[in-house]
Order: structure tokens, then sequence, then C-alpha cells
């Protein structure tokens, strides 16, 4: 094994003699470890230890080869970028040829990180991944710099959700002869990096601001989630990107767009247990996507503090839909249909 992978609680087989250590006490600053032997029946520890003992440093660690890391990887700590190194604790580790523009993530034992190369594109980034036990470099995908982290989901920092969203500017003429600069789509995404060692990724075909983007957890199955992207332009019948007249919201579960929404500003989104499911809201209208609900009201701005939707009643032409606050106070969106006049809607 490698000195540096040495840390308390790890266990180790001695090529020498074939006998098992546990790792009962680990100076990391200076690569010295003092292991007991472990009493083996069955191929199994029982829990005992033996009178053997021995001293693991950086020139016997190739004697060891680990058999078991009972001990979950702590987050990195220390770890700075400087003129595009790679630093730990005022000292440099060896990057090659690999220039670092800046940290992303940090997951158990692992760093996530933009980098440059010779022959990576202007305007892109290697997203890159260190795995420090193992002094390992390992890249992961090619995005465009704008990459950002949007929230760490699931338990600790296992899974970091990223999104991207690039555009290219460009100057064409027009049939009159005047030049102007158009933008054009580029590609856009997003990626979830799971414990260092995985990414998923989910392409999306329009840009959307990162700054405004958000993620919400799905409470009922750890590590899923729903990321709301709000999309700002829009491509006209030549292919460039023109304003949308209206704020439209993309809706994905991490893999796919499951539904889009067109709202000005900003929106929240509320989970509802009862009707398992996100509740979209702004301050003139909320969206049921679960129930295929749609309601626009100023009166939606009465519901603050109110985020929880615990009940829905459909009868005669009407909807009530009970939310409740943390204390079980509860007020009650009434929308009515009516022949005459619309929709009435009413807070009780």
């Amino acid at each position: 094994m490698r000195i540096n992978r040495l840390r308390e609680g790890l266990e180790v087989a001695n090529k020498l003699d074939g006998k098992w250590y546990k790792v009962t006490n680990a100076d990391t600053i200076d690569g010295v470890g003092s292991a007991k032997e472990m009493i083996i029946e069955d191929g199994r520890w029982t829990g005992e230890f033996g009178d053997g003992k021995v001293l693991i440093t950086e020139k016997n660690a190739l004697a060891f080869r680990i058999v078991n890391d009972p001990k979950p990887y702590p987050i990195p700590e220390g770890y700075f970028i400087e003129a595009g190194k790679l630093m730990k604790d005022g000292k440099e580790i060896e990057t090659g040829e690999l220039r670092f523009v800046r940290f992303l993530a940090v997951q158990p034992d692992f760093l996530i990180l933009a980098a440059e190369k010779k022959g990576t594109k202007e305007g892109m980034v290697e997203l890159m991944s260190y795995q420090v036990s193992r002094d390992r470099f390992l890249r992961m995908h090619t995005v465009p710099e704008t990459v950002k982290l949007l929230k760490y989901v699931g338990e600790g920092n296992e899974r970091a959700v990223l999104g991207y969203s690039a555009v290219t500017e460009k100057e064409v003429t027009d049939e009159g002869g005047n030049k102007k600069t158009v933008r054009v789509f580029d590609q856009a995404g997003l990626l979830t990096v799971i414990e260092g060692k995985r990414l998923h990724c989910c392409r999306l075909e329009s840009p959307f601001v990162v700054e405004d983007a958000f993620v919400k957890e799905v409470p009922s199955i750890n590590g899923h989630f729903e990321a709301f992207l709000p999309v700002d332009e829009e491509e006209d019948e030549d292919g460039y990107l023109v304003s949308r007249k209206t704020r439209m919201w993309m809706r994905t579960d991490g893999g796919n767009v499951v539904s889009d929404l067109e709202a000005d500003g900003k929106i929240r989104a509320d989970w509802s247990f009862a009707y398992n499911g996100f509740v979209i809201r702004t301050n003139d209208m909320i969206v049921i996507p679960t129930e295929d609900i749609k309601i626009t009201s100023a009166k939606v701005a009465e519901l603050d503090g109110y985020d929880t939707l615990i009940d829905i009643t459909k009868e005669n032409y009407e909807y009530r839909l009970t939310f409740s606050n943390g204390k079980y106070e509860f007020k009650i969106l009434v929308s009515k249909s009516t022949r005459d006049r619309g929709y009435i809607v009413t807070v009780d």
C-alpha cells in the first residue's frame, strides 16, 4: 500500500508473514503508524488482538496490503489552489500538466475540481476527481467553465449536483449587409458526482440561468432530487437566441426534463408528503404536478408561511387546498369555477 493511505482503523495484511494487523494509531503528517496483530479464525477477525506489533512507515508500507477499511473517509481539509497548483498544508501536490482553476465540490476522500491542460478548448474546463487516500486524479468530463455546484444531496456530501450552461456570441451579416452580434446556444446540463467516482450526466436542450437554478431533495427517497432551472432565452427561426417574453422553468429529476412552467421571477418548491410531490409556487400561482392542478390568483400570497399541502378536496366545480405551517395551523385556498365570472379564489 502507499503510505498516504495510512489511517487509524485500517486493516492490513503483512505480505511477509501473512498475518493481519489493525492500525491503532496513525500520524498522517509524518506518515508513521503502529498496528496490532489481529487474531483470525476461519478467515474472520475474532475481535481480539495477539502479541504481534508492527510499525508502518513510508519505507516498509509496500510490505502491507489493505484488506479492510471499515471507517468512512473524512471530508478533505487543508487543500487550496495557488497559481494553478493544488496545495495541501502549504505543500505542492504533483499535478503534472494539470492547471487547476477552482474547487467545485468536496466529498469524503475526494476533491472535485475544475482544471485546464494542454488541448483544453477555450471556455471549457476538465472536471477532475482527486482521491486523497490514493493520491490519484481521474478525468470525469469536459464541461463549460460556467459549471457550478448547485447542491449536495443525500447523506453528507456523497452526491454533488453541478450545473452548467454556455452560449457563444458571434458576428453575422444580415440580408441588408448589416453586421450584428448574435447569441447561439452551445450546451447545458446537470452533472451528479456520486462518491467522487461515478458521474451521471443530464444534457439539456436550452440554456438556463445557473445563478437562479436550485435543487430540492426528494425526502421520501434518499439521494433523489429535482432541479428547477430558469430559462430566459429561446431560439428564433434562424437558430439565434432571443429573450423570452416570460421566464420558463425546466423541472428535471436529474436525468430528464419532466415538465416545464412559465413563471417570471423566482419560484419555490415545497414537498407534500400527502401527495408525494413538490408544490410549486409564486406570489400569484400554485402548481401541483402530481394532481394536474394549476391555480392563478393574487390570493396565493396569503399562504405565505403555510408551506405544506396536506389535503385536497374536489367537489361541485370547487378545489379546496389545505396548507399547514409547523404549528399545525391551517389555511385553505378555495378555487371555484363559475360560468359567468370565471374562477373565484379565496383564502380561509
